[in-house]
């Protein structure tokens, strides 16, 4: 039985959530009925309009200017080189109990076209059933196996602990459940002449209902609403997973950080601020395991905006206004990065608003435009063999926002008065 003041705090933290969110969604509602104007100065009239109106209309607007950036991008992304042999290149796979999908990451791994490739796989000391998986596939002589003793329970230090046991001037990082494209590392190489870091795009597999909504929250937050970040800013995302990296770029930032939940969100701050150039590579994307049942996906976003909300925590500790000034704008993008997931919730209500007022056509305008860049891309990904084809549950695709706003609320909320530390663990498939 659980004891009773822990049923009084779950039950004191869902109503204020509940509050948080209704909170929101009344902010947004009430503010969408304020009047705006336009004043023309061609013509000496005004126009009137709401605010829900020109949130929407720039919603909509943001959505399809981005998706254009983002396809563009796919659209050069296969036009670059190949080096198949240019030095060695270890590849670290952190696993935790996923022993059943370890498979897919080292096998695409030893399928790749790079020529001077070795595979290292860290376990952790409480997890048998992966070191025994790990040590039948180090039976390949490009294959090896650590145990994390150093830092166990951390991905980031178990991904440290690799690096200090290895040598050679690349290090990649892959999630144990990444099919890896083979084509994607002699890409990476390539790229490093000219980068520290390159960032390669992972897609989840949408093979059911839930599967197809984590995919299609991919493509929108993950990469679509980043676009218009990456035109103005030299910011780059620099993850824990897709990623190939020169060996001094690690040092420079001193490695992950092993405090971090979120410890790919930190070590992306981290290159920024330390001017590393970090260039991100859409062709050859990894296939990724994604949550199925809609539990996992909710604990596994809920996990994501705690972490950010701790790198918000530490980056606005560790502002320095006088010194380089990407030191204080990293605080900036960290903040909007979080306040907009929580302020997503919004939306809808301006959503609300214009069925209210019987402003039907926009309500349609920027939802089909949600739906119809999600399923261009998705296509697109299709032609490209990476997903199955477009299938019902793209109908669900307006959903994905609101929904992933409240999971940020209540995370921020969690982290601020009640987190402890504590992380969800999502199930993978063979």
């Amino acid at each position: 039985m659980v004891p009773l003041d822990n049923r009084v705090t779950s039950l004191l933290g869902s109503l204020v959530f509940l509050g948080l969110s209704a909170i929101l969604l009344a902010f947004g509602y009430i503010t969408g009925f304020v009047t705006m104007s336009l004043q023309l100065n061609a013509i000496p009239i005004a126009v009137g309009f709401l605010e829900a109106e020109f949130s929407v209309l720039f919603f909509g607007a943001f959505i399809l200017v981005s998706a254009a950036v983002f396809m563009a991008g796919l659209g050069r992304s296969s036009d670059i080189g190949l080096v198949t042999d240019a030095g060695h290149v270890t590849a670290i796979v952190p696993v935790y109990r996923d022993a059943n999908v370890l498979e897919r990451s080292v096998r695409s791994l030893l399928e790749s076209d790079y020529e001077d490739l070795s595979v290292l796989v860290v376990c952790e000391p409480d997890d048998p059933a992966t070191q025994e998986r790990a040590a039948k596939l180090a039976t390949n002589e490009d294959v090896d196996y650590l145990v994390n003793t150093r830092t166990p329970g951390s991905k980031a230090g178990a991904i440290n602990h690799a690096v200090e046991e290895t040598g050679g001037e690349y290090v990649a990082v892959f999630d144990a459940d990444e099919r890896v494209d083979e084509r994607f590392v002699p890409a990476a190489v390539a790229k490093l002449r000219d980068s520290d870091v390159v960032q390669g795009r992972t897609v989840p597999e949408p093979t059911g209902l839930v599967e197809s909504f984590a995919y299609y929250e991919s493509v929108l937050l993950n990469y679509v609403a980043l676009r218009l970040l990456y035109v103005c800013t030299e910011f780059r995302m620099a993850a824990s997973r897709a990623v190939v990296l020169r060996r001094e770029a690690l040092a420079a930032v001193d490695g992950y950080d092993e405090g971090m939940l979120t410890e790919d969100f930190a070590f992306a701050h981290q290159c920024y601020r330390e001017r590393l150039d970090v260039t991100e590579l859409l062709a050859y994307p990894s296939r990724i395991d994604a949550a199925h049942s809609l539990r996992d996906w909710w604990g596994q976003r809920k996990r994501w905006m705690t972490g950010y909300a701790q790198v918000l925590h530490h980056l606005l500790a560790s502002v320095r206004p006088l010194t380089d000034y990407r030191n204080p704008l990293s605080a900036v993008i960290g903040a909007v990065t979080v306040l907009g997931s929580l302020f997503m919730l919004t939306v809808l209500s301006k959503f609300a608003v214009l069925l209210a007022v019987g402003a039907n056509l926009l309500f349609v305008v920027p939802l089909a435009a949600i739906a119809g860049v999600t399923y261009l891309i998705h296509w697109s990904d299709h032609a490209r063999g990476t997903v199955s084809r477009p299938g019902w549950p793209g109908l669900l695709v307006p959903l994905v926002l609101p929904v992933y706003s409240l999971a940020a609320v209540k995370a921020v909320f969690e982290y601020l008065f009640t987190w402890t530390g504590e992380w969800y663990r999502v199930s993978k498939e063979t």
